[in-house]
């Protein structure tokens, strides 16, 4: 009978113990004052609030409100016992386990996930021994080698061979111990219709799939190519279990995150053996998705340890547009993306074999394309460049890409490229692009207006009525109703330095109206609610609807000016307020200072306001 783990035993694997080693496998932590910050691995979140104080061994999320030590962190992350927990974290830390506790981890106090894990592990090892050791895997281990797969890359992807036989699985785990349930749920079998269980893989070479931590959580089968097998699915990949989440899973993460993390960037492949290829050329920071579109749970698993991704999908047809959704999905997220484009629609295991390992990992380090420069090479494989027609197509929606970019040498860059490409003038093309610009802003939304905007909720249902409004919501109405029927009141806005809407929708209406107004010199509200978002019309309508403004004075414009500014101000001693906790909470001394003096400040300019 297993003895309880001592509580001796506990604590001197906890003084022995730094958290920061143990979390940062799975976060990258910054030094922020006395603590390391970096993004919550328990929920999703642009701005980092999970915290790790070195000195009190300890973690905290201020968003999530989730905590602890170094055992709650592993409990957490890992779904484990408190005493598989600290089996864990000794074994990280390179501890001996008394033997007379070692069956605290295989007793029935372990939890399911534990048990699924342990399940995995050990079909791992028999489709792994199968594939090297048997007769019956020979015929898998040949299309391997006919592949150029070492033994070395065998054994660190721990490939393997599931038999044709229904059966191997079932036998060697003896399921009868368990539930029917539990049985299937595992995910490594399947029922028929008379209720007989049988393996899910079969036939196929495995390719286990694992998580953060290294713990194989699933299967990604690969049929061999042979005649009576070309109806069959590629891939079999697991279901989802109470482990495995395909949507938050990324083949190869766990044993590429330490070359991640020393190359600073993630290449990402299409497929797993794009990855094991890469691997085998000497790039080690290669991950797949699980066979499906990349997703955001993925991308937020790859912020927390990088913030630089390479696109490496296959260069034909299929592989250039799952390149371009890949980049849809990344834009406004935070990673500073490249793609690279392998040349003659090949796939990185063909390029590989055909221009050597050497040249692939020049490819992937040194040739990689900006989003804008690919975009502009993707259109360029979609017209017919000899036709004259055809190029001012092509040339129009390059300038859409290349319009859209903030920097000022990129886009000279780009428009002398494609000058070079067209043989057109450089001048004529920058003259293109000015008018592009001009016409592109009504529609998008810039970044630098609006800065300080409130994120208090607002009021979008025209239906509200006025009297319903704050005294906030009705200066800023009231103002951009001025606006609209007269636009040199902007200039007026203008002179009065800081200032902007304290609610985000009117002062996004506002910058629309803005750009509108730079290109019509007649600008009509109904020509705008065609130009703006859908979810600023009913907005702008409502304001529309209140009484029309035969003239307005200054004071009437200073009074709304003011009534805004002041409820920033106000928005603005909340926010110091609770940062001024929160410094005080994770120990920045610094900061907390700096902003108490913010503070006092901005308490003074409003009690000057008050008797003024």
């Amino acid at each position: 009978m297993a003895k309880a783990i001592p509580e001796a035993f506990i604590e001197q694997v906890r003084q022995k113990t730094n958290i920061v080693d143990i979390i940062e496998p799975y976060v990258q932590l910054k030094k922020a004052g006395r603590n390391l910050f970096g993004l919550c691995p328990f929920h999703e979140e642009r701005t980092p609030s999970f915290s790790v104080s070195e000195e009190k061994q300890i973690f905290h999320c201020f968003s999530c409100g989730r905590g602890g030590n170094v055992y709650k962190f592993i409990m957490e992350i890992e779904s484990l016992t408190f005493p598989e927990a600290v089996i864990k974290v000794a074994s990280s830390i390179g501890m001996d386990f008394p033997v007379e506790y070692q069956a605290v981890n295989s007793n029935k106090n372990n939890s399911q996930a534990t048990q699924l894990k342990n399940d995995y592990q050990t079909v791992t090892e028999l489709y792994n021994h199968i594939l090297l050791k048997t007769v019956v895997g020979e015929k898998a281990l040949k299309y391997l080698q006919k592949r150029h797969v070492s033994a070395e890359t065998i054994a660190h992807f721990q490939i393997g061979y599931a038999p044709a036989a229904n059966d191997t699985v079932v036998q060697f785990l003896q399921t009868s111990n368990r539930s029917g349930q539990e049985i299937i749920s595992s995910g490594l079998f399947a029922e028929n219709d008379q209720g007989e269980i049988f393996d899910r893989f079969r036939d196929r070479l495995m390719f286990p799939v694992t998580d953060q931590s290294g713990n194989v959580v699933a299967f990604s089968g690969r049929v061999l190519q042979t005649d009576d097998q070309v109806a069959m699915a590629k891939y079999l990949n697991s279901p989802e279990t109470p482990i495995f989440n395909k949507s938050k899973t990324l083949f190869n993460l766990a044993a590429a995150k330490k070359d991640i993390r020393q190359q600073g960037e993630v290449i990402l492949f299409e497929g797993f053996m794009d990855v094991i290829s890469a691997y085998q050329a000497g790039v080690l920071n290669g991950v797949a998705s699980m066979g499906t579109s990349l997703t955001d749970e993925q991308l937020y698993l790859l912020n927390r340890i990088t913030q630089r991704i390479v696109i490496c999908y296959d260069g034909d047809q299929p592989g250039i547009k799952a390149a371009q959704r890949a980049l849809k999905l990344l834009k406004n997220k935070n990673f500073e993306v490249a793609i690279v484009v392998i040349p003659d629609g090949q796939d990185p295991d063909e390029f590989i074999k055909a221009q050597g390992s050497a040249a692939f990992v020049k490819l992937v380090r040194q040739k990689t394309l900006s989003p804008t420069a690919f975009m502009i090479e993707y259109l360029s494989r979609q017209f017919d460049l000899t036709n004259d027609a055809a190029k001012v197509d092509f040339l129009n929606s390059a300038l859409e890409y290349i319009g859209a970019n903030d920097s000022p040498v990129e886009q000279e860059l780009y428009v002398k490229q494609l000058a070079q490409r067209l043989n057109i003038s450089v001048t004529a093309i920058q003259q293109e692009l000015q008018d592009k610009v001009r016409s592109q802003k009504i529609l998008q939304p810039a970044a630098d207006f609006g800065s300080a905007k409130s994120q208090q909720s607002v009021a979008l249902d025209h239906e509200i009525t006025y009297s319903q409004l704050s005294s906030t919501e009705k200066s800023e109405r009231n103002l951009l109703n001025i606006v609209f029927h007269f636009p040199e009141v902007i200039s007026i806005l203008d002179e009065h330095a800081g200032f902007n809407f304290a609610h985000r929708p009117y002062q996004e209406i506002f910058d629309h109206w803005v750009r509108y107004t730079l290109i019509e010199s007649h600008p009509l509200i109904a020509q705008f609610l065609d130009l703006i978002p859908d979810d600023l019309r009913n907005l702008v309508i409502s304001i529309e609807m209140l009484p029309r403004p035969a003239t307005y004075t200054s004071e009437e414009i200073n009074d709304y000016i003011a009534n805004i500014m002041l409820d920033q101000k106000y928005q603005k001693l909340k926010q110091y307020q609770s940062q001024i906790k929160q410094a005080a909470q994770i120990g920045d001394d610094q900061k907390e200072l700096q902003l108490t003096m913010e503070l006092i400040k901005l308490r003074r300019e409003l009690d000057q306001s008050k008797t003024g």
